[in-house]
């Protein structure tokens, strides 16, 4: 069942159920193909050198709760996407990150343009982290970035919801500039994408 259509009718979930839905959601996490997504990461560890990169990618089981938020493009919202992150799923496919058992006070995830995700990854690729140097005019990171998107959602923009976190939510983040955690859902498929990076000089 894809989330394109809000059900109206549906009463708005509490925190409460926000809460307890996030523990018991099925989070199935997904191969990710090579494609542009290995370059990609690549690139970017290259460049946050004293950091790091990875993505994972998950299917979303259905779950009423969920569903009330991703359907309205509001993940961020009672802090769903701060304890969303701490599924065992996402814990397991992460383990460099050292995600902790709760959530860590703070701004959290809020709500990102999902017509500018390509714009930022070019922007993290092209300016790179803490000793990179940028070069060129930033057409090819453009069109690099672009075909990230094209693989992760087939340039579907007006279909996902895009969050982003700049906090250091857990230890392995820097706690400096170049913190970065970006989810995406894509509701047609409910399939969420998961990017964490991270640099210091």
């Amino acid at each position: 069942m894809d989330l394109l259509v809000p059900d109206w009718n549906q009463p708005r979930p509490s925190a409460d159920d926000v809460l307890e839905m996030c523990r018991r959601i099925e989070l199935k996490r997904l191969a990710t193909p090579n494609g542009p997504f290995e370059r990609f990461l690549s690139t970017v560890r290259e460049k946050y050198d004293n950091g790091g990169a990875y993505l994972n990618s998950f299917e979303v089981g259905t779950d009423g709760v969920f569903d009330w938020f991703a359907s309205r493009n509001r993940l961020w919202d009672d802090r769903l996407l701060d304890r969303l992150v701490l599924h065992p799923a996402i814990v397991e496919a992460f383990p460099e990150l050292c995600i902790p058992v709760e959530p860590k006070d703070g701004n959290g995830f809020g709500m990102f343009d999902q017509f500018l995700l390509d714009g930022s990854l070019a922007n993290m690729i092209y300016n790179g982290g803490a000793y990179s140097q940028a070069s060129g005019n930033g057409r090819a990171e453009k069109e690099f970035a672009l075909e990230v998107c094209d693989a992760m959602f087939g340039l579907r923009y007006g279909e996902v919801s895009c969050n982003m976190n700049y906090d250091a939510w857990t230890p392995w983040f820097k706690g400096i500039a170049w913190d970065l955690t970006a989810v995406m859902f894509d509701r047609r498929f409910r399939k969420l994408w998961m990017f964490a990076a991270t640099d210091t000089d």
